[in-house]
């Protein structure tokens, strides 16, 4: 009797074997059936004078286990050379189970390149990068803590990614800091000491300014390379805990701005609102059908608190935010506007904050670059939309008093 020759089928076993596990116990398991094979046709040195021993029984009480050595394969085994008997080649291999990790949402925005803003008292973190205030002044809209952004690996600046835009998602399980800023407030010495303080803002918004015995003090060695000094107008940011006064004391300084930035002898003159007949019927009771494609809308007011409701009417209309803040009318300068304008698809400017010098400078130079503007007479979620909508379309800059509402749906 013959037995087969293996060594072909064994030598492309191993060529095709992978070094993962399943591959590599199948075959460990082949391997094991071959050894049991020639265990069990195993003969005696003198068989081939003897051939009719392959088919005498014999004694197994008797006769021992035949024991073979079973060398270790980088590609089969972990562990050090190790004997393998009949015995032992019985039992079944036992697969080890598989754990699947689960993938955070945070893991999954990364995909898209979309990062959580870890927004501090200046600057902010994002995808383990740190973002200085300049960085984010520089944005054309506002960056608030928990807000997703998506960068561009492909742009650069000073060796960061772009920030490209703010989407409106959110992650479930975080919850933002809550950071109030001070803004526009001037420093002021403080007699017979080197220290700076804060009292007032030129907005006369803030709770320095709800009670004249409300100051901050500024210590100036606790800001190096700032150069701080009497006179100077900054932004103070600090984490709001509820505790009023207390929380305000241990913020820090966000921002400095330039002199052309502001200016501390008047205030720009408020435009002097016109009451305009209510018409009942032309009340605006659900959102209109259009959508803007990914195009930039550059929106133009003097109410910032409103910034973030103002995005989401851009973000449910699928369109990229955009927005100049003209609260301070020494602060928009001719070039910063063109500059904005000239980047944007749309312009809307809500006019109930600004100065009238701001509006005509928008209509100016969106009619030197052919962009299409619309007025919003108020800065609300309904003038805005439909002040996009006008845009959007074509349509007079000004709304109607009689227009149909039927006429900014899409048909």
């Amino acid at each position: 009797m013959q037995i087969y020759d293996y060594r072909h089928e064994l030598i492309e076993l191993l060529e095709n074997t992978s070094s993962d596990q399943q591959s590599l116990k199948q075959t460990l398991q082949s391997l094991n059936t071959v050894i049991n094979i020639l265990n069990h046709y195993e003969e005696p040195k003198s068989s081939f004078r003897k051939p009719k021993q392959f088919f005498q029984p014999e004694n197994q009480a008797t006769r021992p286990a035949p024991r073979i050595r079973q060398a270790s394969h980088s590609s089969l085994l972990t562990g050090p050379a190790h004997e393998v008997t009949t015995s032992s080649l019985k039992r079944p291999v036992t697969p080890e189970p598989v754990t699947v990790e689960k993938v955070s949402q945070e893991e999954r925005l990364a995909a898209d390149d979309l990062y959580l803003v870890h927004r501090k008292l200046s600057g902010a973190e994002i995808n383990h990068h740190y973002y200085n205030e300049a960085l984010i002044h520089s944005l054309h809209f506002p960056l608030e803590d928990g807000d997703i952004v998506q960068l561009d690996p492909q742009q650069t600046v000073r060796g960061l990614p772009t920030i490209r835009r703010v989407t409106a998602d959110h992650l479930d399980d975080y919850e933002p800091e809550k950071i109030k800023v001070i803004e526009y407030a001037e420093l002021s010495s403080v007699p017979g000491s080197d220290v700076l303080q804060i009292n007032a803002t030129l907005k006369g918004n803030s709770i320095l300014d709800e009670n004249s015995a409300n100051t901050i003090v500024i210590d100036p060695f606790k800001f190096p390379g700032r150069s701080l000094k009497a006179g100077m107008v900054v932004d103070y940011a600090y984490f709001d805990h509820g505790n009023g006064l207390e929380d305000a004391k241990n913020g820090s300084i966000r921002w400095i701005h330039e002199k052309q930035d502001f200016d501390t002898t008047k205030q720009p003159a408020k435009p002097k609102q016109v009451k305009k007949p209510v018409h009942p019927r032309h009340d605006y009771e659900k959102k209109l059908d259009y959508d803007l494609k990914q195009r930039i809308v550059l929106l133009i007011t003097g109410d910032r608190e409103r910034s973030q409701e103002l995005k989401a009417v851009v973000d449910k209309h699928h369109g990229i935010y955009h927005a100049l803040d003209a609260s301070m009318e020494d602060k928009v300068s001719s070039s910063k506007m063109k500059r904005e304008i000239r980047e944007a698809d749309f312009v809307v400017v809500c006019i109930d904050k600004i100065h009238h010098r701001i509006s005509q400078l928008a209509n100016h130079h969106a009619k030197r670059y052919e962009k299409p503007l619309a007025i919003a007479n108020t800065t609300t979620n309904t003038a805005v939309e439909r002040a996009i909508a006008r845009a959007l379309n074509g349509d007079p800059a000004y709304a109607q008093t009689s227009e149909d509402m039927a006429n900014y749906q899409k048909k």
